[in-house]
């Protein structure tokens, strides 16, 4: 039957009855009938006989409030009740109630005498549909959901529950149908699945659909021998764009980093986010290598460019690992590990970059796997230790301090610096708990120098990142010293430029709390960073300290030679003292000796020590000077 036009009642539509009989209707005709003919043949019959006549009206009576009872039911009903002729083809409405109306949006003379496939109009195309239609030709029961529209055209869900009315001989007369709004049930059950393979910030695909839709590549791909390509790309570096800027603010850029990913990839790529600043893109439609890095490398330049947030521009970078299939794994987990472990080696590269997989970086990954895990114990057995590095005054070469330097003594790998396992302990959080412990050993060993007639050795903490943002750290630094019994002017907290830079007024905050505890300040690594002077005279800090890099060429490199002179004058004009880092040969030691540089530290003078070899080393020097 083609679906009709609504509002239109087609010419051969049969006029309808306002409320069919039915077997309702049958019952009731048939007791008065029955009670007619026996009162009219039987006028004249005994007391007995007009007691069965009184007795079968009271059951008409009864039958005809039933039926009363039952029609009210059905017009009170809260669902649509829809009964359909069978005696005549086209599945024609005979009846509804009310309940119809307020869920169609049609009135009971719109519909009665058309087929049911009129509330069927544009949306006739679904399986409840020709269930429906196939339990109507067969005569039969059914249960179909469907999707359709009221008659202003709002789209709803309903489930529809079909049953044939028979006569005494099992002769199918009508259909009644029941139907149930389910609209904000499926509304739900919608939300519910979007949620579970939805990323809910940023409504990207998460790990579940990902898996899914590398799955189904893969399927395809090994029916056509074609390459899937899987990328992992992680946002460098964004802890400190979260810290300095506020969650709030670092989900505004997540969602943004997302947004510019789908503009940057084509209509059939995935983009997903599967971790708190990682993301991972699936690539079919590349059939070499250099497709798909091309693909990522316009990724990585679409996030590069500077993103908006509460007015101030803010610079974003990530590291991207690429797996393939066939070639690194046949399964989604182990794609996306292999991308995985790639996405790493790029950030040890410098990030910003991207890496292929190769079988060589999963022994490199299972080594970081093990050292990470190795070093979450370390702490509790005991494993870490503290090396010292002598720190000269020029003018009389006196020791008259010392930078704390970590070591990682492992039971099988033997003594790690810090080059091993500091940048892993960043990534993973382990630096504020490792960075909490070396401040308090170092200040410890430092005040137990003091008393045992050392003299006031100053002695230099590196802060990390993550340490340095904690808006408890003053409090944390106070603690500290009070139980170790360390005199404030004799810790010096080292930071470095680009540090002080991510967030500059809260720099400056902390640091003038630390200062006005006593505390020594210094920057480390001067030059290497913002390299802006000018900053300088804005932070409260009392020592420079010159990068390595600077010192190691002041003997052949003019230019270098001039920078570490000018970086002496202009901190002595400021009031700063100058600590110059790496000198190894006399050469080096004779020329800052002639800028009027104040300290040095390098292997010149003295490697690393661990305690018992710096305190023989100072007690055989003496001269120690005392910090003012």
């Amino acid at each position: 039957m083609e679906p009709k036009r609504r509002g239109h009642r087609p010419e051969s539509a049969h006029p309808a009855p306002a409320m069919p009989l039915g077997w309702l209707g049958r019952l009731a005709i048939g007791a008065g009938a029955a009670a007619a003919a026996y009162a009219c043949g039987r006028a004249q019959g005994t007391r007995s006989a007009r007691g069965v006549a009184d007795e079968r009206t009271a059951d008409l009576g009864r039958t005809a409030e039933a039926l009363h009872l039952y029609q009210r039911a059905i017009e009170s009903s809260a669902n649509p009740v829809t009964l359909i002729d069978a005696r005549v083809p086209g599945a024609r409405i005979i009846h509804v109630n009310p309940a119809f109306t307020r869920m169609h949006g049609y009135e009971a003379d719109e519909v009665l005498g058309m087929p049911l496939e009129y509330l069927a109009h544009d949306v006739d195309d679904q399986p409840g549909l020709h269930e429906l239609r196939n339990a109507i030709a067969e005569g039969r029961e059914t249960h179909a959901s469907l999707h359709l529209r009221r008659k202003d055209g709002t789209p709803y869900h309903e489930e529809a529950y079909l049953a044939p009315v028979n006569d005494a001989n099992g002769a199918t007369e009508f259909f009644v149908i029941l139907e149930y709004d389910v609209t904000v049930a499926k509304q739900y059950e919608a939300a519910l699945e979007h949620r579970a393979r939805h990323d809910m910030l940023t409504g990207l695909p998460n790990r579940v659909a990902l898996a899914d839709r590398i799955d189904r590549a893969l399927a395809f791909a090994r029916a056509d021998a074609a390459p899937v390509w899987v990328a992992v790309l992680d946002l460098d570096q964004f802890k400190h764009v979260n810290d300095s800027l506020g969650a709030a603010a670092g989900d505004r850029l997540l969602c943004q980093a997302g947004e510019r990913m789908l503009a940057a990839v084509g209509p059939t790529d995935t983009v997903a986010r599967t971790g708190d600043d990682e993301f991972v893109l699936l690539f079919e439609n590349r059939a070499v290598e250099s497709q798909a890095e091309a693909a990522v490398r316009k990724v990585l330049a679409a996030i590069a460019e500077p993103f908006c947030e509460g007015g101030q521009r803010v610079f974003l970078t990530c590291s991207a690992g690429i797996a393939s299939y066939p070639a690194d794994g046949g399964d989604a987990d182990s794609l996306v590990k292999y991308a995985q472990i790639a996405m790493y080696r790029a950030k040890e590269s410098g990030r910003n970059t991207l890496s292929f997989y190769l079988p060589s970086m999963n022994e490199r990954a299972l080594e970081r796997m093990a050292l990470l895990d190795a070093m979450r114990n370390a702490m509790s057995a005991g494993q870490f230790e503290l090396h010292y590095q002598p720190q000269v005054d020029l003018a009389s070469g006196a020791v008259i301090g010392m930078e704390a330097l970590i070591r990682w003594r492992h039971p099988r790998m033997g003594a790690l610096g810090p080059d091993r396992f500091i940048a892993l302990a960043e990534e993973t959080g382990l630096i504020v708990p490792l960075g909490t412990w070396v401040l308090r050993a170092a200040c410890a060993q430092a005040a137990a120098w003091q008393r045992n007639g050392l003299g006031a050795l100053r002695i230099a903490v590196n802060l990390s990142s993550r340490q340095f943002k904690d808006a408890g750290l003053p409090q944390l630094i106070a603690d500290i010293l009070h139980e170790t019994g360390l005199p404030a002017a004799s810790l010096e907290i080292e930071l470095t430029e680009s540090l002080m830079m991510e967030d500059a007024d809260t720099a400056v905050a902390t640091m003038r709390a630390l200062k006005r505890m006593g505390v020594h300040l210094s920057i480390d690594d001067f030059g290497t960073g913002y390299s802006s002077l000018s900053y300088l005279k804005r932070f409260p800090v009392d020592v420079l300290k010159i990068d390595q890099s600077f010192v190691r060429d002041i003997g052949h490199d003019a230019n270098s030679a001039a920078m570490v002179a000018a970086m002496i004058s202009l901190s002595h004009e400021l009031g700063l003292r100058v600590i110059a880092e790496g000198v190894e040969t006399r050469a080096q030691w004779d020329y800052l000796l002639g800028r009027g540089c104040d300290e040095i530290q390098g292997y010149y003078f003295s490697r690393p020590l661990c305690g018992s070899e710096f305190e023989r080393l100072v007690r055989e020097r003496g001269n120690v000077q005392r910090i003012a």
